[in-house]
């Protein structure tokens, strides 16, 4: 007795789909191509790895150097 039951895959096209399947499917792919080639972030300074970590660093002095001054 099996405790797990495979799932079952069913090809099902829709009553009204047309066939030019490919030519959509094309279409769909060349948008999102355009998609990522037009949507370029913006890297920002204050987001960068170097930014956070000097952050980070200047952080950890300040309380180096605050903790001196405690009694």
């Amino acid at each position: 007795m099996a405790l797990f039951k495979k799932n079952r895959q069913f090809n099902i096209k829709p009553k009204y789909q047309k066939d030019n399947d490919d030519n959509l499917e094309k279409d769909i792919q060349s948008k999102w191509q355009e998609l990522k080639r037009t949507r370029k972030r913006k890297s920002s300074f204050l987001t960068s790895p170097l930014y956070m970590v000097l952050v980070l660093i200047a952080i950890l002095v300040l309380l180096y150097i605050l903790s001196g001054y405690e009694k």
